[in-house]
């Protein structure tokens, strides 16, 4: 066995050479993982936050480690895959509770995926900081609005005059 000096360390060539070796295999996985990452990210996006890719799936498909895509996607976004869809999700809920189609929230549950509509609920809550109802409500497209409120006419009150 031959000992190569590299800066007054003594060691084998193969260890240098394994080391080389494995650097460079991580820096490209490490690379591909951050382009899947940004490309869950976008698919998240144009789903709406709906799971309907799976980010299992598509590492297979890839090929890439999913343990590493859920690391890079961390790194990029200070967020998980989870938290993020759901933030997307819940961005969503807003805009068609806000919507003046006045879809109830179990439409809305339906829309975004949700089987159980109490699970909607909850989350909503967690993220909003208001139920869904009360938000619809409070937002002013909810169909109590109009009953609980009366119409208020231009001077603003609530009284007819």
């Amino acid at each position: 066995m031959s000992l190569f000096v590299t800066k007054g360390i003594y060691s084998r060539p193969e260890v240098l050479t394994v080391g080389y070796a494995i650097d460079l295999i991580l820096g490209r996985a490490e690379c591909k993982s951050k382009q899947m990452a940004k490309r869950l990210r976008q698919l998240i996006d144009q789903s709406g936050g709906n799971l309907s890719c799976s980010p299992a799936k598509e590492c297979r498909k890839f090929q890439v480690d999913l343990s590493l895509v859920s690391k890079q996607f961390r790194k990029l976004y200070q967020t998980t895959m989870r938290a993020y869809s759901r933030q997307v999700r819940m961005k969503r809920a807003e805009q068609l509770l806000r919507n003046g189609r006045r879809f109830n929230v179990n439409e809305t549950a339906g829309i975004l995926g949700y089987s159980v509509t109490s699970a909607f609920s909850r989350c909503f809550h967690a993220t909003v900081g208001k139920r869904p109802k009360r938000y619809q409500i409070q937002s002013g497209n909810g169909p109590e609005w109009e009953t609980r409120h009366g119409n208020i006419s231009e001077s603003g009150s609530l009284f007819q005059t």
